[in-house]
């Protein structure tokens, strides 16, 4: 079978070469081999100085390959010093061109760098200016800031111990940042400094028997190991050592950009240092230097009519091009591109083009050589690979909360109490740990952690607390039966909605043209994973005969609007209108631009109707809009007005969705009710959750960020005028744009003023929604076009601005917001690979209700990229579902709790499915049972997770509600798995618990009600027939002749009846042990439920 090194032809036109060609291509010219012959002079005796050799004429990724070419022809040592500006080039080109030399980053992995350096390893080291100005430690105590390990060999386990507490890491509980470490019996994890993931170290005694890198979201382990060097962290404060007292003698430093030196503070002593070491220095021009004479490459943005053209050219001067792209499949799709291009033009068929699989920066023009890279051809901007690939922490769709200590918690047969600990109580013989909730008048209760499935945090209305549940009372009981009749009625009008959609004939789009694969071509940046699951699950919805509904969940700047944008392409490309309504008038003119940005290569005419367009355009526009001479159409509610009339209107897409009321939604159902919609949402409202979280709507969540974006650093504060101008200061230091969102049009203008008198020099405005259009319009795009610094604002910012150059941002009084709008807000800036601020001001905490510290503490804590599902579900918490989820709805969540409604809502729609609207669902090939009753336990051995095996208690009771959730004998091997891997091996007592609910499961499924396992017998208790748990007739029908059977005779089986029927089976002579018995029991029942089957077959036929 060929593989893709041996397909010399990608297309036709395009032929495959490897990156061999690129470097002989350059260490066959004239100017290398001058650089070459000048960098063989021989080391002088110690204490000499080498003079630069300039260099100049080097231009995009020539430079980078320069320097890859010294290395891989001498193999030795070489350093690439440059400023900020050419780093993401060097880090890029070089981990491309060189993939296995082991690149050190000294900017992002000193200390890996300073191992490998001590190691005298022959390497490439990428450093910025500044990390020569990093104080280090002495050269020679390097090695004892190394701790070195390996499988089978004797570490000792005190010795570690004493190398981590002495080099400055910190013990945590759970490992997640670099220099923690954390200690649990005979493992040891560690994040050391520099590195890319954790370590998990496992000892016998002082060997070491296991190394793993494992994953700190997770927590479980991955790749092992069988060496591993700890590294501790190397700067040192006031050292006057730095990282050039590090280098092998024989090291080649290439430095570009080296004005940047002389911004150091010991520039003059570090260029002493330098002299040290032979130097090829970048320089823009020289009249004495070596030059290469290269040009710059020009930039095509998917012009692939001018880039054929352009190839044409190159061959009638036997000149070669060639295309650098990292994919096989984008190559493969630009010959195809450029054949059909060079066809239409009727000028002969395409030249040969060479295609070198190498993702580099950006192209240049060299000797007979014309190299194009993606971003050159495309206007892709370049997002580089950093090689510290530091895990991105994902969201989960439906967030647990974790119980504290005090919290109210909802048990579904007994009520609402109080969260008062984990407590261990021996029942008969044997120790069991259990949930202690507290209820009405001090009454308490223990709840076994076998049935912690029962318990949910309760969370409802703000400033609403519970009325506590009285024990022995009925009224809970009665509650749940009222709920549970109202529920039925919710939850058919929400099979209804969905019913409703799947009936509703629609326009199904055809597959993706050639044309649509050029447009995705022409996206500038890189998709993210969920960004192309999404883009993939809004296609298939479109061409699908149904009207598509679908919600689009990411954060702001996370590449929702791309997705939209793809959607628009694929129905404008059938000859179909889109409308795309916005909640606000700026943000509908910022989508506009954006759009006729995206799609200027193609004809597509696009309009904006707000009220900033003048009412003469208007009219035109609708006229226009009518006729379907406006393809894409971009507006806010004005869009909803019943003149505007579309000719044939294909898809709808609602922008920041929250934003907009039930009115306006129910009115667009109405009016395009056969309308592929597509919803997009940061923070969706609590309705918009659960018609998606039930199935009555798709969803789709983009949580990865796009590479190089940073979490937005979150500081809560009160109004303290040093902070504000210190930090409006340093914002516009590095060129940047301030928010001031202040939300009293009364007081703005003085606000105005007193920063203005904070911070002088700025240039400050304010706006409102008050304000004319046309001044507001102006205020917005002036800010837009960087020639204001500071924009003091109400919050007509909120809804999905995107200006990149804005990083800093305060919100005055943050106490008064919402937590989802002080999410939208924070999401204005850190929209780019800049570091962002977000300053929540408000009066001392002390003086405010509780719910608005836990509001500004939420949005402190949820600083990770791609929170904003995260803040929808938390917002339920603390406000609650309110009249987002109606009236009567969120009357019920205050008396059960959301959870408890949401799943018992579930249920409910469950068995509808399955019973009176299940011809709806045959076709998904799905149709859920209702829920079985859980069999309750009663057992003789302990079964639990000790708290000296996991001694948190917070996580401990994680692990018991996993287990006690866990719906499948996989997901408890999982659990084990995952035990044993974070903990070490398991105890006894815990491999009991996993056996027990392995069990547990087996005996619910065949709907036995309860089982009592002694020290001599295992009693089945059967369900009554009124007892609505009869759900496996057959299985009991068979059981009263399987006693007879003589391969049960074993167990000595008996029925007896005490109140209710049970089947008692005696254990086989010698075996009392748990860990035998269970498995044995679980064997027999599944024996017996398959004879069962294959009796009641035997009887059909």
């Amino acid at each position: 079978m060929k593989t893709l090194s041996d397909a010399p032809a990608v297309t036709a036109a395009m032929t495959r070469r490897n990156t061999a060609f690129l470097f002989d291509l350059l260490t066959g010219s004239e100017p290398y081999e001058t650089v070459r012959k000048a960098l063989q002079t021989s080391l002088p005796d110690g204490g000499a100085s080498f003079a630069p050799l300039d260099v100049t004429g080097l231009q995009g990724s020539l430079a980078p390959l320069l320097a890859a070419s010294l290395y891989r022809e001498s193999k030795t040592p070489l350093m690439v010093l440059c400023g900020q500006n050419s780093f993401e080039l060097y880090e890029n080109d070089l981990d491309s061109l060189l993939p296995d030399a082991g690149i050190c980053n000294t900017s992002d992995g000193l200390s890996l760098s300073l191992l490998a350096l001590t190691d005298k390893k022959s390497t490439i080291l990428l450093s910025l200016f500044d990390d020569l100005d990093r104080g280090l430690c002495d050269p020679d105590q390097a090695g004892k800031r190394i701790f070195r390990l390996s499988v089978n060999r004797d570490a000792g386990y005190e010795n570690l111990k004493r190398f981590l507490t002495s080099n400055g890491f910190e013990s945590r509980e759970f490992v997640e940042d670099e220099g923690e470490y954390s200690l649990r019996g005979a493992i040891i994890d560690v994040f050391p400094f520099g590195a890319a993931e954790p370590l998990r170290i496992e000892f016998f005694g002082d060997t070491v028997s296991s190394l793993r890198i494992f994953d700190i979201n997770s927590q479980l382990s991955g790749k092992t190991l069988q060496n591993a060097d700890l590294t501790a962290g190397f700067s040192e404060s006031g050292s006057a050592s730095t990282i050039l007292d590090y280098l092998d003698p024989s090291t080649v430093i290439l430095i570009d950009d080296i004005a940047e030196l002389s911004s150091l503070d010991n520039h003059d002593a570090l260029s002493a240092a330098l002299a040290r070491f032979r130097r090829i220095v970048v320089l823009p021009s020289s009249p004495s230097a070596v030059t290469f004479n290269a040009l710059p490459q020009k930039k095509l943005n998917a012009n692939f009519r001018l880039l054929a053209s352009l190839i044409q050219q190159q061959a009638s001067a036997d000149k070669r091009t060639v295309i650098a792209t990292a994919s096989q499949r984008e190559a493969r799709e630009l010959g195809d591109f450029l054949s059909d291009e060079t066809a239409g033009s009727g000028k002969g068929s395409m030249p040969e083009t060479w295609w070198v699989p190498l993702n580099l920066y950006e192209g240049f023009t060299f000797g007979d050589i014309d190299l194009y890279t993606e971003s050159d051809i495309f206007g892709k901007l370049h997002s580089h690979k950093s090689h510290r690939k530091r895990k991105i922490r994902g969201i989960s769709l439906k967030d647990l909360h974790r119980l504290k200590i005090g919290d109210y918690v909802v048990h579904e047969d007994y009520g609402i109490g109080i969260f008062r600990s984990l407590e261990t109580i021996c029942v008969g013989n044997s120790d069991q740990e259990t949930v202690l909730i507290e209820y009405e008048g001090g009454d308490q209760l223990y709840v076994n952690i076998q049935n912690i499935n029962l318990l949910s945090k309760y969370s409802a209305a703000e400033s609403s607390s519970p009325t506590l549940s009285k024990l022995g009372s009925s009224k809970w009981s009665a509650k749940k039966d009222k709920v549970r009749r109202k529920l039925r009625d919710i939850a058919i009008n929400l099979i209804k909605v969905y019913a409703q959609r799947k009936m509703q004939p629609g326009f199904a789009f055809g597959p993706d043209s050639i044309f649509m694969r050029e447009f995705e071509a022409s996206f500038i940046f890189d998709e993210t994973p969920d960004q192309l699951k999404a883009i993939e699950e809004v296609k298939k919805d479109m061409q699908a005969s149904n009207p598509m509904d679908r919600l689009i969940c990411g954060d702001a700047g996370f590449g929702k609007t791309e997705i939209a944008m793809r959607a628009a392409f694929k129905a404008v490309e059938s000859k179909k209108q889109v409308a795309i309504l916005t909640p606000t008038t700026i943000l509908a003119h910022q989508h506009y631009e954006s759009f006729t940005r995206r799609f200027e290569n193609f004809p597509v005419t696009i309009a904006v109707l707000s009220r900033f367009v003048p009412r003469r355009e208007q009219q035109e526009l609708l006229k226009k809009i009518e006729a379907g001479m406006i393809d894409i159409v971009i507006g806010t509610h004005r869009l909803v007005s019943k003149d505007v009339r579309f000719r044939e209107l294909g898809l709808l897409v609602i922008d920041e969705e929250q934003h907009f009321g039930v009115e306006v939604k129910e009115k667009l159902r109405e009016q395009f009710p056969n309308v592929d919609t597509l919803t997009m949402s940061a923070t969706p409202i609590p309705r918009t959750l659960q018609f998606s979280m039930l199935g009555a709507r798709d969803l789709s969540i983009v949580s990865t960020p796009p590479k190089n974006r940073q979490p937005v650093e979150t500081i809560i504060t009160d109004y303290d005028a040093s902070l504000i101008e210190s930090a409006i200061r340093r914002e516009i230091q590095r060129d940047g744009q301030v928010f001031f969102l202040h939300n009293r049009i009364s007081s703005i203008e003085e606000t105005l003023r007193s920063l203005r008198e904070l911070v002088p020099s700025a240039r400050m405005v304010y706006a409102h929604g008050q304000l004319p259009p046309r001044e507001l319009e102006k205020i917005m795009m002036d800010f837009m076009q960087k020639e204001v610094d500071v924009l003091i604002s109400t919050t007509i910012i909120g809804s999905g601005l995107d200006i990149s150059n804005a990083n800093t941002i305060f919100i005055n009084r943050a106490d008064m917001f919402g937590l989802s709008d002080l999410y939208q807000l924070r999401g204005r800036v850190g929209r780019s690979d800049r570091k962002a601020y977000c300053y929540l001001m408000a009066p001392p905490l002390h003086t405010l209700k509780r719910e608005a510290v836990q509001r500004l503490a939420v949005i402190e804590s949820f600083t990770e990229l791609g929170s904003g599902f995260n803040i929808a579900l938390r917002d339920l918490d603390i406000r609650g579902a309110g009249n987002l989820l109606g009236a009567e709805q969120s009357g019920y969540i205050h008396e059960l709790g959301f959870d408890l409604y949401q799943k018992m809502l579930e249920e409910t729609v469950a068995e509808l499915k399955s019973t009176e609207f299940s011809h709806l669902f045959e076709s998904d090939g799905k149709t859920p049972a209702a829920p079985a009753k859980s069999c309750d336990l009663v057992f003789f051995f302990n079964a639990l997770i000790p708290d000296y095996y996991i001694s948190a208690t917070h996580e401990r009771f994680t692990f018991y509600e996993k287990i006690s959730k866990a719906a499948s004998d996989e997901l408890l091997d999982t659990l084990s798995g995952e035990l044993r891997d974070r903990f070490g091996p398991i105890p006894e007592e815990v491999t009991n618990l996993l056996l027990l609910s392995k069990f547990k499961l087996a005996c619910t499924a065949l709907g036995l009600e309860k089982i009592d396992l002694q020290p001599g017998t295992l009693s089945l208790f059967l369900p009554d027939q009124e007892s609505g748990n009869l759900q496996r007739r057959e299985f009991y029908q068979y059981l009263f002749t399987a006693v007879q059977e003589p391969w049960m005779q074993e167990f000595r089986p008996g029925f007896r009846f005490e109140k209710k029927m049970k089947l008692v089976l005696n254990h086989p002579e010698g075996i009392n042990d748990p860990e035998k018995l269970l498995p044995l029991y679980l064997e027999l029942l599944k024996k017996l439920d398959a004879a069962a089957k294959e009796t009641i077959t035997e009887h059909s036929l």
